[in-house]
């Protein structure tokens, strides 16, 4: 990816996430905006996959071996907050500034003393001095255009477990949301098993990684 695509690319990101972010958060918990009766419903039927992949992640953390936690594209916070609960050292990053401070009212009115700290940066542009015992990048790859680049990044700042998630590319819902993100110009990329499967091992990871099928897209669990 040239800087010029990468950059105008993040950018893109960044200002659609800034504007939807209050929405976005509510499809986790309405604290912040209603969902309508509809919305409930399309959740329902739709979006069991985040569900799917907050709970598995939840309970992977669970253990104590692991202390620090980096969630890449972390969002109004939800992940954050349950990592938090549980002890963990947190860094939270994001590209929009809107997520990040709707992540960090939620982290204040905790009123708890665990580490924490946010970063506003391009994911595939910062560079960190020290590890993590493990990541969090949900709804992170559907916006990276080159994910064998991230994979081998995020390997090497991690020192025990990795928690991805893919969105698959099949599908009537797919279709839709190439139209729906196409017209609001963001980026977006999808995933078929046989691509994922390539990422994988073009970044040397596919003999660490276990591979789950949800409902719209593959949850992976790589481990060190």
């Amino acid at each position: 990816m040239s800087n010029e695509k990468g950059n105008n690319d993040a950018v893109n990101i960044s200002s659609f996430f800034n504007d939807y972010a209050e929405d976005f958060s509510s499809i986790y918990k309405e604290d912040i905006t209603k969902r309508s009766s509809f919305n409930k419903k399309m959740d329902q039927l739709f979006r069991k996959d985040i569900e799917i992949r907050f709970d598995a992640t939840i309970a992977l953390t669970e253990k104590d071996s692991i202390k620090s936690v980096l969630d890449i594209g972390c969002g109004p916070g939800h992940f954050v907050v349950k990592f938090l609960e549980q002890g963990k050292e947190v860094t939270a990053l994001d590209i929009a500034p809107s997520m990040l401070e709707i992540t960090k009212k939620r982290v204040e009115s905790m009123q708890i003393n665990s580490k924490f700290e946010t970063i506003l940066a391009d994911y595939a542009e910062y560079e960190f001095s020290n590890k993590f015992d493990a990541v969090c990048v949900m709804g992170f790859f559907d916006y990276v255009q080159e994910p064998v680049k991230i994979l081998k990044k995020l390997l090497t700042e991690t020192n025990k477990e990795l928690y991805l998630y893919f969105p698959d590319n099949k599908g009537w819902l797919a279709w839709q949301r190439k139209i729906r993100y196409k017209l609001r110009n963001c980026p977006l990329y999808l995933y078929s098993k046989n691509y994922l499967d390539a990422c994988l091992k073009e970044a040397d990871c596919f003999h660490l990684a276990e591979i789950r099928d949800t409902d719209r897209g593959y949850y992976v669990i790589i481990r060190k």
